[in-house]
């Protein structure tokens, strides 16, 4: 099937490569084997459509895009991936707080996590136009600035092409969780955290 990629992230000296199966919009994950991400140096890169052959294997939900590839061979470049998926797929527009059906909570630094397994959303990507421009700060995070008597929204990057100042409102973002993660010396279950993996 014809996978346009659309995102390439940082999973240690890897790249967890995301996609959307043209002939069905489904998301996909592009493993080359259970937990085995592609290289850092790929030859995929954001905006290539590539014929590939997979098999599907879901992680645990809502990671359910995950697939093995099989065989893949490049096709062509595709100009303008943000009008392609604002015109094939549902976006989220407005407030951080509408992302992923509003499932998401917030720590107190603005942070955005799911943690619930029995009410989760569809997918772990989506696409999301701010109203807002996203600041960039302390080199890591983008940050949705609210008025002084709302906590502001923050955004870990994990994408590959390089941080901008500034990701002005209007700009069409691809936002992203975690797989699921418990950290050792605090007492909290497991959560999703909310990422920003890249934009168009």
């Amino acid at each position: 099937m014809e996978v346009l990629i659309t995102s390439k992230t940082h999973v240690g000296n890897s790249a967890c490569v995301g996609g959307i199966v043209l002939e069905t919009l489904q998301f996909v994950r592009l493993l080359n084997g259970k937990n085995t991400y592609q290289p850092g140096d790929t030859e995929l890169e954001i905006g290539q459509i590539w014929e590939i052959d997979f098999a599907s294997h879901p992680d645990v939900a809502p990671h359910v895009e995950d697939v093995y590839v099989i065989n893949k061979k490049f096709i062509r470049t595709l100009a303008d991936v943000r009008a392609f998926v604002v015109k094939n797929l549902n976006v989220w527009e407005g407030k951080p707080e509408i992302l992923f059906d509003g499932l998401l909570k917030w720590t107190g630094n603005g942070s955005g996590f799911l943690d619930n397994p029995n009410n989760l959303p569809q997918n772990s990507v989506g696409f999301w136009i701010s109203d807002r421009d996203l600041i960039l700060e302390d080199n890591r995070y983008f940050v949705y600035k609210r008025k002084r008597i709302w906590k502001s929204r923050k955004f870990s990057y994990v994408g590959f092409p390089d941080r901008i100042s500034v990701i002005p409102a209007g700009t069409l973002i691809r936002v992203s969780l975690a797989k699921w993660w418990k950290p050792e010396d605090i007492a909290i279950g497991h959560r999703c955290y909310l990422q920003l993996s890249g934009w168009y």
